[in-house]
């Protein structure tokens, strides 16, 4: 074996397998969505929101598969920056490159502070003492997420193995208690489509909601520099863990829906943001210990959804640092192989956010539309890189050609512009603000970098 062959494959052995991918990808998704959004679409389209969380499964399992072509096409980790800078090249590449990252770093840090927030609400839930430190809790959580992110990625992929392994266990606890308990009642199933406030419609208006609990799809596809086999790893586990956690959503859903209705919802409206405790409420004096459990799988949840929230964002840093556009040091890399000081950034900024709960609703509007503008270069990058490559083989191609970019960027165009529209003029006026910012210190690097360049050629 040749010494080019054994470093081959000492990096090979560093990297993540399919399994890994697997339960990162499950723990990214399974996430504060189906412990609270789950209750808004019961609301909206009682059991038929069932059909909600199962349509809202199978978009993002297409957009998962444009990301993955994408990814194989440029196979390097800090996909939304690399992506348009890759495909467009140039000014224009860099440009557009910023702008995705601008966003993305905006998006996933109120995601980060999203999950915290709830973080100290569940266990509030759960032990009234804890509604006290709701904030400190919510600090607690980022700095357990940022030491997964500065130990070797694959000692944090199996240790994330086991934690979700955990979850999923504590999920179908629940799951199995509800629906053999002898107050589970599957009249509450009926009828099917007009329950929710929303009548026959809620089913689909309620997919938006639903698609959130999906967005962690292209997880695998953004780090793709640190998986084995990429062009097979991940497009594999992209399919395997979106069927695990449709199944998962759906025996949720299916469970709770047997023992709260849309109703009782509608008159108690504080419930359809906690409906898996709602439900363990009504088992109280049998299942007493029941909250507990659901307590614990919705902090585990919330926890390894924010931890891949962390591993993109300092990935994405890492590839704009390299590309000169942010300070050096984001670039680098620790002794474990991991871009340390970048994940550090973005959990220092999560903290601050997730330090002012009350503007939880405005936050998560704000991050609605830089994750939409994030979406819309990504999918623009795959239709320029597919006309460069054109018939070049490839690992993974997704079907229906240009066309299916336009379907699946229309469905989320769609499914994002209501929350945009909620947020109103203070959500304008701030977002225009944020890409200003963000324009300002694209062309203030620029210029810097222009000067170091005539410096160091004179």
């Amino acid at each position: 074996m040749t010494e080019q062959t054994e470093k081959s494959n000492t990096a090979e052995e560093g990297k993540l397998g399919l399994t890994e991918c697997v339960f990162i990808l499950i723990g990214g998704m399974v996430g504060s969505a189906i412990f609270s959004l789950s209750g808004l679409t019961i609301l909206e389209a009682g059991p038929a929101s069932l059909l909600t969380w199962f349509i809202a499964g199978f978009i993002m399992m297409f957009h998962g598969m444009l990301i993955c072509e994408l990814s194989c096409i440029y196979p390097q980790s800090g996909g939304v920056y690399v992506f348009p800078r890759r495909a467009l090249e140039g000014e224009k590449g860099r440009l557009l490159a910023w702008l995705s990252c601008w966003g993305t770093m905006i998006t996933n840090v109120i995601a980060i502070a999203f999950a915290a927030i709830y973080v100290g609400i569940y266990l509030s839930v759960a032990f009234k003492w804890a509604e006290h430190y709701q904030v400190p809790f919510a600090i607690a959580s980022i700095l357990v997420c940022l030491i997964f992110n500065v130990i070797k990625f694959k000692t944090a992929g199996k240790l994330n193995n086991i934690i979700v392994g955990f979850l999923i266990l504590t999920i179908l606890t629940y799951v199995f208690i509800c629906f053999f308990s002898n107050k589970f009642n599957a009249d509450y199933y009926f009828p099917f489509f007009t329950q929710g406030e929303k009548g026959y419609k809620g089913f689909i208006s309620s997919i938006p909601t639903a698609i959130i609990g999906y967005s962690s799809i292209n997880a695998m596809a953004f780090m793709v520099s640190d998986v084995k086999n990429p062009g097979k790893t991940v497009p594999k586990a992209m399919f395997i863990s979106i069927a695990i956690v449709i199944t998962i959503y759906l025996l949720v859903i299916g469970a709770t829906l047997g023992l709260i209705t849309s109703n009782y919802l509608f008159t108690n409206k504080g419930m359809s943001f906690i409906p898996l405790f709602a439900a363990c409420f009504s088992l109280k004096e049998d299942i007493p210990w029941l909250v507990d459990v659901v307590s614990i799988a919705s902090v585990i949840a919330l926890m390894t959804t924010m931890n891949v929230c962390v591993s993109l964002n300092s990935r994405t840093l890492q590839a704009s640092s390299q590309d000169s556009m942010l300070p050096g040091f984001f670039g680098h890399n620790n002794k474990n192989g991991v871009p340390s000081l970048a994940a550090l950034f973005t959990c220092l900024l999560s903290m601050v956010v997730a330090s002012f709960p009350q503007i939880t609703n405005q936050i998560v509007s704000f991050g609605a539309i830089f994750n939409l503008f994030t979406i819309i270069i990504t999918l623009f990058s795959l239709y320029i890189a597919r006309k460069k490559i054109k018939d070049k083989p490839i690992a993974f191609k997704a079907p229906g050609g240009n066309s299916f970019i336009i379907v699946i960027l229309a469905v989320l165009i769609s499914c994002n512009i209501t929350s945009i529209i909620i947020g109103g003029k203070d959500l304008l006026f701030f977002t225009i603000a944020f890409w200003l910012i963000g324009l300002i210190i694209y062309y203030c690097r620029a210029l810097w970098n222009d000067n170091a360049q005539k410096g160091y050629e004179s």
